[in-house]
């Protein structure tokens, strides 16, 4: 091992995460990657494997490289040449097979090169390990984190059909008796380590017709049988049902055929890092394989019989299950008919008399038409609720995965029920018995996936759950064929089914000329925008920094693209035709539910300000609810159906987006909270109305992986943000129109924003851009200032009517008590007789209960004090009024 690699890896499972104390040529008492209990163990010299101490309850062993992926990433940098010495023409492949991969090179050195593959479409390279073919075709696999290359780890180049990769020549394979056909050329030469012959078919699709040829001519050239072919592809379904499919094609070509199979979720290669390719290893695999190549159901059953002796066991067979039972008094009549005598033991018998005797009293009976798999158990803490994810696996091939509850699975009936509403055809015919012994089997040692109950980030985890990919650390995360995601030492999934997104995890695929058409159509306000969605894919992190994170309000008269803007702007996260929800058809739970099921995504209120066709305003949410979230605090409460006091508070998780035609009209502490913006038809023309119309085109698989550029680049987002925030925050207060210190907050976090969308960050637009956008910010900060230094619109409307109302006598007060000519400018207006003047006017103006929350607020006459008694000019009584003071003029 790599002195470096092997420093790095003692110092994190001895540091604060996994607690391991070296003792002597150990590291004990490390916490189980598993069951986190400290009783796992690696040896100090190699620490390839961690073993859970716990075997009965464990029993986990686990590959560093597994639990330290970061580890094997970056062989460049680890093999990189010392004090500027030159490098070997190998150096880097040759660590990576050797500390990768586990080699000796002894057995492959002179077999491969180091190459080096460029991805013209991702502008990125990484150093490679090529293999040569017979046939002159390559293959060649990525070293330095594959990851980035999304599914595609390895290049072929040239034509392998019917061929295959070996170690060893023709002779020497015809001369060891048996070859092992695998998939991959490191498990051919993983095998190689442990005396195997073997050829990699490189795949398990490929059936090497020109290998069995020369296979052939070399067994006729040595006068020599032909080797014995044991088929050992992976374990996958692919790999089982290939295997078979080969298996008959080369029978009926002549060959001998057996077959071995690795456990599920290993392949050769593992199992040699493993130290798991021992003799008695390889026996059990060749026992998988046996069952593999069963030709019914009943040899299967008595194969399994004869290694274990139990004489009753459920089985799989063609995706079907079985009951295997033997007949005690069948079995001794059996054993009375071969021998002659009674009460003589099966134990006498030859193999072939007692697989006679077991034919006879073996009874097999199919008990399900499918082959259901428990998966791993997950539970939501918060409500108390736990399931079992299971597999069901069709004759036909299909395959479904769903929940079964404790309760569907303590009853044969409900199980049954269940089975049948998941998966099509899939009846179970088994007695309870049957059922028990089915959980008793595959529950005793079931994984647990922890679940989150919305989509997007966790921060508990530090990752991004996005649908079927995910952002973890900076890297591209897919979801298992299980439906979770490998975190290392976790497994996370979400139980959220919306938000649906779907993001194309290509990210050669991601497309950029979009943002000519966001400017184009947008202008400064396009770029914007697109930095607050920025900022929302790290709410949760920028709350975490600097306590808040802005509201966007996009305002604007119909057909200005509010909609369009939205709904590409949606695309970028993977979701298809959607703009937001409309908060006024929501009751209270439902718009609970829009807030939480989101982390680190917007959630968008759109036309929120309407009015019905007689021009009369509809009753409107109150936008006062908005006022936690700024801070991602609790959303609603509410109580959680156990006997306790328990309840759920989710917090908000996301950000705010509110777009409608009107402003939103709320006090002043949401109207600080907002980033304002207002686009018109004043810059339209023809051509940004083809930039509009070309955004509409693309397709969540053309820009979606926005989403993921951003999350993988987290470090250099937050890293600007940090950097840049307080600069920006010092610089907008300095101007002398601004006060808000609220404002000062929100827009400089902005100006970082767009910081990050430039060439320092996402390197989406260039400096012209940004210019543009922080001259608009700068301008949208002063404009949010007069917004709040001027009255709510009820104060403006209950001011116009007093105006109005004086206005009707010039020499006598109308509305203010004080009277016309008071010296201190002080004005008294009691409210009833306020609201009673305007009926008789016939003026419009808010009721006395509505002004009463308003009017304390007031900018243009300052509020004195409410309900103070004093001598009315008007009534000439004593009554009670609301006092202002009127400064405008002085």
């Amino acid at each position: 091992m790599n002195p470096q690699l092997r420093a790095d890896i003692l110092a994190r499972l001895t540091g604060p995460d996994y607690q391991g104390v070296v003792k002597g040529q150990y590291v004990q008492r490390i916490a189980c990657p598993d069951c986190h209990k400290r009783e796992a163990y690696t040896r100090t010299e190699n620490p390839w494997m961690i073993y859970c101490g716990r075997m009965d309850k464990c029993g986990a062993a686990i590959h560093v490289k597994d639990q330290f992926a970061e580890y094997f990433d970056d062989w460049s940098a680890r093999y990189a040449p010392v004090n500027g010495a030159e490098p070997a023409p190998n150096a880097v492949a040759d660590g990576y097979l050797r500390d990768g991969r586990g080699f000796d090179l002894r057995h492959c050195r002179g077999h491969y090169t180091q190459e080096y593959h460029h991805d013209q479409r991702l502008d990125i390279g990484s150093p490679t390990v090529r293999f040569t073919l017979p046939g002159g075709a390559t293959w060649e696999r990525i070293i330095d984190a594959p990851w980035r290359f999304g599914k595609k780890k390895a290049v072929f180049r040239g034509d392998y059909k019917g061929d295959g990769w070996q170690l060893a020549s023709d002779a020497e394979l015809v001369a060891a008796g048996e070859v092992w056909l695998v998939e991959g050329i490191f498990d051919c030469i993983a095998l190689a380590h442990h005396g195997i012959g073997g050829v990699s078919a490189m795949s398990c699709v490929n059936f090497p017709a020109l290998v069995l040829e020369r296979l052939k001519s070399a067994a006729h050239a040595a006068q020599a049988e032909r080797p014995t072919l044991v088929w050992a592809l992976d374990a996958n379904r692919a790999g089982r049902d290939w295997a078979k499919k080969h298996a008959r094609r080369a029978e009926e070509l002549g060959w001998t055929c057996r077959a071995a199979q690795p456990p599920h979720g290993l392949d050769w290669n593992d199992l040699h890092q493993r130290g798991e390719l021992g003799e008695d290893a390889r026996k059990i695999y060749r026992y998988y394989g046996d069952l593999l190549m069963a030709p019914s159901p009943a040899a299967k059953a008595r194969l399994m019989h004869e290694r274990s002796e139990r004489r009753a066991f459920l089985f799989g067979y063609d995706n079907r299950m079985y009951w295997f039972e033997l007949d005690q008094a069948a079995m001794e009549k059996a054993v009375k008919a071969i021998t002659g005598e009674a009460g003589m033991d099966a134990q006498v018998l030859s193999s072939a008399e007692r697989r006679a005797a077991i034919e006879q009293a073996a009874k097999v009976v199919q008990v399900c038409s499918a082959y259901p798999t428990a998966l791993y158990y997950q539970a939501n803490e918060i409500t108390d609720e736990s399931w079992y994810y299971f597999r069901v696996d069709s004759p036909g091939g299909a395959s479904v995965q769903n929940t079964f509850s404790g309760g569907q699975l303590s009853a044969n009936a409900e199980f049954k029920k269940r089975l049948l509403s998941i998966a099509a055809g899939a009846v179970w015919t088994g007695t309870a018995q049957q059922l028990d012994r089915l959980l008793q089997e595959q529950l005793a040692r079931i994984k647990t996936v922890e679940t989150i109950d919305y989509v997007g980030y966790t921060k508990e985890h530090g990752a991004w759950l996005l649908g079927e990919v995910a952002v973890a650390r900076g890297r591209l995360l897919r979801q298992t064929k299980e439906d979770y995601f490998n975190l290392g030492r976790l497994r996370l999934k979400s139980l959220a089914r919306t938000p649906a997104l779907d993001i194309n995890p290509r990210l050669d695929q991601f497309q950029t000329d979009w943002l000519a058409h966001l400017i184009g159509a947008w202008g400064a306000d396009g770029i914007v925008t697109l930095a607050f969605w920025l900022g929302s894919l790290f709410a949760e992190q920028i709350r975490a920094e600097f306590e808040s994170y802005p509201f966007l309000e996009l305002v604007g008269e119909p057909g200005t693209g509010k909609s369009t803007l939205l709904e590409f702007l949606w695309k970028l996260c993977g979701r298809m035709d959607y703009e937001g929800f409309d908060a006024n058809k929501s009751t209270m739970a439902g718009r609970a539910r829009n807030f939480a099921q989101v982390a680190n995504l917007p959630v968008v209120l759109i036309e929120s300000d309407r009015e019905s066709e007689g021009g009369a305003k509809q009753r409107q949410f109150d936008w006062d609810e908005l006022k936690s979230m700024f801070n991602g605090r609790a959303v609603r409460s509410r109580g959680v159906r156990t006997a306790g006091n328990e309840t759920y508070e989710p917090p908000f998780r996301g950000s705010i987006v509110i777009s409608q035609n009107a402003e939103v009209q709320a006090g002043q502490a949401i109207q600080s909270r907002l980033v304002h913006i207002k686009v018109d038809k004043s810059r339209q023309s023809r051509q940004t109305k083809e930039h509009a119309e070309a955004m509409a085109q693309y397709g969540c698989a053309d820009v979606s992986g926005f989403i993921l550029k951003a999350a993988m680049q987290e470090k250099a987002v937050l890293g600007l943000l940090r950097e840049r925030y307080q600069s920006y925050a010092n610089y907008i207060m300095a101007q002398d129109a601004i006060r808000e210190f609220r404002i000062g907050r929100n827009h400089a976090q902005m100006l970082a924003l767009v910081d990050a969308l430039g060439p320092e960050g996402l390197q989406l637009i260039n400096e012209e851009h940004v210019a543009m956008a922080q001259k608009r910010l700068l301008a949208m900060a002063i404009e949010r200032q007069r917004a709040l230094n001027a009255d709510h619109p009820v104060i403006e409307e209950f001011w116009e009517a007093y105006e109005y109302l004086e206005s009707l006598n010039e020499t006598e007060p109308v509305a203010n008590h004080y009277g016309k000519d008071r010296a201190d400018g002080q004005i008294a207006v009691n409210l009833k007789h306020f609201e009673a003047l305007c009926a008789h006017n016939r003026i419009e103006a808010p009721p006395a209960k509505v002004l009463k929350r308003y009017l304390k607020a007031s900018r243009s006459r300052n509020f004195i004090q409410a309900n103070q008694p004093i001598w009315s000019q008007i009534s000439t009584r004593s009554i009670r009024c609301w006092i202002f003071e009127d400064r405008r003029g002085q």
